[in-house]
């Protein structure tokens, strides 16, 4: 599922390919009611044909398009959205596409929901073949729901240790499902959740307002670190580190670290990772760890960089 890196990479590629330029024409999937879920299809076309895309935006897992008139368009991905802009060899995805997966030459991409074609030629697309998206209208969208109820996006406007330790220690869930919480980490998903406790060394189970300043010091500090170098690699799973967890959650390979007793010193062995189901309250997705890594007691080193308070901005 697309969490925020993913989104951001699909936003500056809308934003690259849109910014500044007139919409000529719009294709739009008629047919699908759900994906367009409070806007006619028609409603949407006729808004975009003509208008001028001023800028473009994100919170969390939202993006929109700021035009030259109201309403505005806001997008979100769901579990298998995706943008795709069209080069002279065809069609491709703003986020790297599965090794071996080609280019499909199509006038419009399968699955397509909406494609956007400028006044200089330049076309891009928002596919969805499970339909989990939605395509909404808003002449506010930051003070409109659900924007308005979503927490502080980490890549913009994180709060400082104090702040979130604060927010934390109000929170009797286990620390996985308040990461979850698109009120309290706004973009934050599945895999992002797993890596920050992962790298953090804490327990998916751990009830958020047992966390100590130095536990959420570290989780604040990785949660900045593993978005942005997400980002700045354009959301491209083959360029993350190594050493992340999500490449054992895709089952790219196995590894297991088995920490010692000096800080930064680590053995490598071959080995499942933990998967963990539900458990405690709120905690709907299983969580991928290791064990002996997560549950260590030797805080994670955070680097003077990572520990700075105020916004995360790249």
């Amino acid at each position: 599922m697309p969490e925020l890196p993913e989104v951001e990479t699909a936003r500056l590629e809308m934003d690259r390919v849109l910014t500044g330029k007139t919409i000529k024409a719009v294709y739009v999937d008629c047919a699908d009611l759900i994906v367009f879920d409070d806007a006619s299809p028609a409603a949407v076309q006729k808004l975009l044909t003509g208008a001028k895309v001023k800028a473009t935006h994100r919170r969390g897992k939202y993006f929109w398009l700021e035009l030259n008139r109201r309403p505005w368009p806001v997008l979100h991905l769901g579990m298998s959205g995706h943008v795709e802009v069209r080069s002279p060899e065809g069609w491709s995805r703003a986020k790297r596409r599965s090794p071996g997966e080609s280019k499909t030459t199509d006038e419009i991409p399968p699955y397509c929901k909406l494609l956007l074609t400028t006044t200089k030629g330049q076309q891009i697309a928002v596919t969805d073949p499970r339909r989990f998206g939605r395509i909404r209208l808003a002449k506010d969208p930051l003070h409109e729901a659900p924007i308005s109820k979503l927490g502080p996006d980490p890549l913009f406007e994180f709060p400082a240790v104090a702040a979130l330790q604060h927010t934390l220690g109000k929170r009797q869930a286990p620390i996985k499902s308040v990461l979850l919480d698109q009120a309290v980490f706004a973009g934050v998903g599945n895999w992002i959740a797993d890596e920050i406790l992962f790298q953090a060394r804490i327990s998916p189970h751990r009830i958020a307002a047992s966390l100590s300043r130095v536990e959420v010091k570290r989780i604040r500090a990785r949660t900045l670190s593993i978005i942005r170098k997400a980002v700045t690699v354009g959301a491209d799973y083959e360029r993350f580190p190594s050493s992340w967890l999500f490449h054992d959650r895709r089952g790219q390979k196995e590894r297991r670290l088995s920490f010692s007793g000096t800080r930064n010193s680590a053995r490598h062995h071959r080995g499942p990772h933990e998967r963990l189901g539900p458990r405690g309250s709120n905690l709907k997705r299983p969580s991928s760890f290791m064990s002996d890594c997560a549950m260590s007691r030797r805080p994670a080193a955070v680097s003077k960089a990572e520990s700075t308070t105020g916004c995360g901005v790249i």
